[in-house]
């Protein structure tokens, strides 16, 4: 890891410009539920069901950043993961020259109340049979997104800052021999690290809010059958009331095993509301400190690099367990590469994988990083694809 992650940050080093910009765009990207058939993500318990309403709108959003003849776009979905084939059709709509898959990432919040739109039928099986006629116009809102952001482009500078939140994540594998590793010194393992990148103008005002904090968005559980952005979306909302004019993303990271501590609140809704609150305070913190410590990087770059996966194998227990006949179905739909991306601003490496590490895979692809030379490393996950847990 740490070769393949030194390699990519030597071939960063070539732009040297310090004219940094930056510009946003959003879209909405909520399917039509009635009039389309769109099941939902994430919960195999919901036996491929379609959505019957809408209780908030998902949103899709784009940072796009530039120096020294650089540029790359960073997008953000309120969605379970990225196929292939809508970061393909996304990149393939951008109008405005010089994108290509090399320099765009596409990443989802991992969002379990969003649509399900997987071509595969491993993945359908799981979650449903969709109606691919949502695709064309969400990708087209994407793109023209990218689109805005570049029009948008003005002179910039980013800081960023990070801190530690008690109890807003635990590990979500100690659920069962909790007691019995703890009486053996185990621990277990989180990443409560909240990171901001403020993004402002000249005159210090904000344009751009970017979190990441790793853990997932399932505090709707299999029940809930309507379309919500969850907690990330919430916290968006919140930022963007407190900063008026800016565009708050959201960036999942290393969350394969972690799941939101220390929720609160009557009803489901109510529990999204109020954690989504909780971070976006925490957020703006981070955002307000980062104030006037803005400064103008002089490197933009982006590297895609896509490794070969192993032959997939089941385990001879997964052979001889109910989901036997599936194996077929996996061998044909799971990829045989994996699109690793890194995205540097300056002193920052935004690393993104392309399914759920769980958190050692994204602290010990942040050490590789910042051993490479990164003096500031955040792992994305859920990013360009989905090969599932990544362990």
């Amino acid at each position: 890891m740490l070769r393949i992650f030194s390699a990519i940050l030597l071939l960063t080093i070539a732009a040297t410009s310090n004219a940094f910009e930056a510009g946003f765009g959003r879209c909405e990207i909520t399917p039509d539920v009635k009039n389309f058939a769109v099941p939902m993500a994430g919960y195999g318990a919901r036996e491929g069901k379609p959505s019957t309403g809408v209780h908030d709108a998902l949103l899709g959003k784009a940072m796009v950043a530039r120096a020294g003849g650089e540029q790359f776009a960073l997008i953000t979905l309120d969605l379970r993961s990225v196929t292939p084939e809508l970061k393909s059709a996304i990149v393939e709509r951008i109008v405005a020259p010089g994108f290509t898959e090399e320099n765009v990432l596409v990443c989802a919040s991992h969002n379990h109340s969003g649509p399900s739109f997987y071509p595969q039928r491993f993945w359908q099986l799981q979650f449903g049979e969709f109606d691919p006629d949502i695709i064309p116009p969400m990708a087209t809102s994407i793109a023209k997104a990218v689109d805005d952001a570049v029009a948008d482009l003005a002179p910039a500078k980013l800081s960023l800052r990070q801190t530690k939140l008690e109890n807003a994540t635990r590990n979500r594998r100690w659920g069962y021999d909790t007691e019995a590793r703890e009486a053996a010194g185990e621990k277990p393992a989180v990443n409560p690290v909240l990171s901001v990148i403020r993004i402002d103008d000249d005159r210090n005002h904000a344009r751009g809010i970017l979190v990441h904090f790793a853990t997932h968005p399932t505090i709707l559980g299999h029940t809930n059958m309507d379309l919500s952005g969850e907690w990330p979306g919430a916290m968006q909302r919140e930022l963007e009331m407190a900063f008026p004019g800016a565009t708050a993303m959201y960036m999942n990271g290393a969350e394969g095993d972690q799941s939101p501590a220390g929720v609160e609140g009557e009803t489901p809704f109510e529990k999204v509301t109020r954690y989504g609150q909780r971070l976006a305070r925490e957020a703006k913190g981070l955002a307000n400190l980062a104030r006037n410590k803005g400064e103008k990087p002089a490197v933009v770059k982006a590297v895609l690099h896509t490794p070969e996966l192993p032959p997939l194998q089941f385990s001879e227990a997964a052979k001889s367990g109910p989901y036997a006949f599936m194996e077929p179905m996996a061998k044909e739909a799971l990829p045989k590469t994996a699109a690793v991306q890194i995205l540097r601003i300056g002193d920052i490496a935004l690393v993104g994988l392309p399914g759920e590490p769980i958190c050692e895979v994204g602290l010990t692809a942040e050490a590789a990083l910042r051993k490479a030379g990164a003096k500031h490393a955040v792992t994305i996950g859920l990013a360009n694809d989905y090969i599932g847990y990544i362990l």
